[in-house]
């Protein structure tokens, strides 16, 4: 049955009508944010799931407020932005060190539009595991990857850079190209690499980060990195909750280990400010979410903590 609308003096009375405690300042929130992407999308910690088997409605657990739901979901909205902040610079190493890769080992201007350019079937990067059919998305991949490349690469384009190198040149080089490239874009581009061209990425974002020389990044590490990182990259983008999302094609993968890509990727330096913007996050809000206590928010983001 569709759900029927109803007016913030309605949705105040039905989380009433189900345990939950408000206050003055419960619609203005909802008026700000709206029901569902409050309650909806952060009740799950709050809710008698023993109540909740004899009925076909959520049931809150005793004594449960609204504001300590809506702490939840500014603990989360902050999350996601210190989040973003960070993966935002792996995305900006990654992409540079994707590019200069490709232009070291194919200089001509228009090489990025060329299916020789890129690797052939037997050596498409896949994901440990696979079990697909490899050359029918390699061919796939491919064809959509230079076919967006191409769309992208005309006169009278909206982005300002790219209509300049067409008008002045009759080209746009690769690195001024990639600007306009989602990191998803990024991530498929990086995939139908040729191995050579893969390894020397992974040396150079190593060499980005600054990371020591003994450690040693494979093709196969990066590609996960690419993989994980521009999943979390789009929850934080399409504001989803995140603290206990979990992406991969088996929805396996948590923030933690998200933390671990990261980790990689970035400067040390620039990790330990994402860490202590974290804490910070969980001391602004640890107070405000009572039954939510900071080790089931860690426990809910994948970190192991000790019994």
């Amino acid at each position: 049955m569709a759900k029927e609308f109803k007016t913030y003096e309605e949705l105040r009375a039905l989380l009433e009508s189900r345990g939950v405690e408000t206050d003055d300042g419960t619609i203005p929130a909802l008026k700000r944010e709206s029901y569902y992407a409050v309650v909806n999308g952060y009740k799950g910690p709050f809710l008698d799931r023993e109540a909740m088997q004899s009925c076909d409605h959520d049931v809150f657990s005793t004594g449960t407020r609204f504001e300590w739901i809506y702490a939840l979901f500014m603990f989360d909205r902050d999350l996601r932005a210190v989040t973003f902040k960070y993966l935002q610079r792996a995305e900006a190493i990654m992409r540079s060190a994707t590019v200069h890769a490709f232009c070291e080992a194919h200089p001509e201007p228009d090489a990025y539009l060329k299916r020789e350019s890129y690797c052939k079937a037997d050596d498409f990067l896949t994901p440990k595991g696979f079990r697909g059919n490899r050359a029918r998305l390699h061919e796939k991949n491919l064809a959509q990857l230079l076919r967006r490349l191409k769309g992208k690469a005309l006169p009278d384009s909206p982005k300002p850079a790219i209509d300049h190198y067409m008008r002045s040149y009759g080209f746009v080089p690769l690195w001024v190209l990639s600007k306009d490239m989602t990191f998803g874009n990024l991530h498929h581009f990086y995939q139908l690499l040729e191995r050579p061209v893969q390894k020397r990425a992974c040396r150079l974002v190593l060499e980005a980060s600054e990371a020591p020389e003994r450690m040693i990044m494979q093709p196969h590490d990066l590609l996960r990195y690419y993989s994980v990182l521009v999943e979390f990259r789009n929850l934080c983008a399409h504001d989803e909750r995140l603290y206990c999302a979990k992406v991969g094609k088996s929805r396996d993968i948590d923030y933690s280990q998200m933390g671990t890509c990261l980790l990689n990727v970035i400067q040390q330096e620039q990790f330990e400010f994402f860490l202590e913007e974290i804490m910070e996050c969980f001391r602004t809000y640890g107070r405000d979410l009572k039954v939510v206590d900071m080790d089931s928010l860690l426990s809910d983001m994948g970190f192991k903590l000790e019994k």
